[in-house]
């Protein structure tokens, strides 16, 4: 298929008239000193392109999540995405990005988000105000866009620093962290989805790696299983041997292990510990919400991103974030 370049900086001029085209923007990682994770999302709301979606979660040391999602373009310039609430900006293509959020949030435990969306009720205020540093090699997948209808046929990702802090209501959270950004464009339809893996995770050793793994429903066929190692900056394209996908909510808090193959040698990646979860759920095309969605008294493809502990060949600790989407109905949304 034709490589559909990505940069950094949101689609210009007209829309491409392709059913389901969207383009994504997020930030993803935690901070285990802070107890915080993050999964800041913003993309380009289907019904409208020139709005976005902003869906936001904020895992806290307490166990509960600083949720929300909204829909607007407030915040929206050439410089980069923004929705009613959430800011990101390029600054140097491929090296530095800002992310920056001020609006009221629910604040609700994060197992309440597993049984049902999150309801209306009281807010509270959030800020964030983060700065996204790197040299690292950008890793390209635009090779396995054309294997399924999930992933966009452009999607690039890079690991970086994350510095700045997060203050929701009185409480104020220091952040300096390894974490992961992406960007995708192209059209995005969930309806084969059966599940997949987006792991991320950082080593004390200055080894680091991103995984992402697809399984769609016909067949329960692997349409793509990628991953890659980073050496401090420098990318290694890598094979992953993943010989367990959760395909029960239920058991999202079961070990995890699996190994990366690559140039200079074999990584045996396991985790030891969950330390926070935030759940929402996707429906088809391509929408997102936080929290569970329920239809007819069963969950839509249930969306779970989680903070984790990692150890690296039986003695290098690490942490991480793992993204699944975990089995389940597929709802058709007009």
């Amino acid at each position: 298929m034709p490589h559909v370049p990505v940069n950094d900086y949101p689609w210009q001029g007209e829309f491409p008239d392709t059913p389901n085209w969207s383009e994504n923007f997020l930030l993803a990682g935690q901070d285990p000193k802070a107890g915080v994770g993050f999964w800041l999302h913003c993309g380009r709301w289907r019904k409208d392109l020139e709005m976005f979606r902003e869906t936001v979660l904020v895992r806290l040391p307490d166990g509960t999540v600083a949720a929300s999602r909204a829909i607007g373009n407030a915040n929206s310039s050439p410089e980069g995405p923004g929705g009613p609430h959430y800011a990101i900006r390029i600054v140097e293509p491929g090296s530095k990005l800002t992310y920056r959020y001020n609006g009221g949030v629910r604040r609700i435990p994060s197992e309440q988000m597993k049984r049902e969306l999150v309801p209306e009720g009281s807010r509270t205020p959030m800020k964030f105000d983060l700065a996204f540093e790197s040299n690292a090699d950008v890793w390209d997948l635009h090779k396995v866009g054309g294997s399924q209808d999930f992933l966009p046929a452009g999607h690039i990702e890079q690991i970086g620093r994350v510095t700045g802090t997060f203050t929701v209501g009185g409480e104020v959270f220091e952040i300096d962290t390894i974490a992961n950004r992406d960007h995708s464009l192209g059209p995005r339809d969930n309806k084969e989805l059966k599940n997949h893996q987006w792991h991320q995770g950082y080593f004390e050793n200055g080894i680091s790696f991103l995984v992402f793994d697809a399984v769609v429903r016909t067949g329960d066929r692997v349409v793509f299983s990628e991953a890659a190692v980073y050496e401090g900056d420098k990318l290694y394209e890598a094979e992953l041997e993943l010989p367990w996908r959760c395909e029960d909510a239920a058991r999202d808090h079961d070990p995890v292990r699996f190994k990366l193959h690559y140039a200079n040698g074999t990584l045996d990646i396991e985790t030891t510990e969950y330390m926070s979860d935030s759940y929402g759920s996707l429906t088809s095309p391509n929408d997102q919400y936080v929290g569970v969605y329920q239809s007819d008294g069963e969950p839509t493809l249930v969306l779970a991103e989680q903070s984790v502990r990692l150890m690296l060949n039986g003695s290098v600790p690490g942490y991480g974030c793992f993204e699944r989407t975990i089995n389940g109905r597929v709802i058709p949304e007009e």
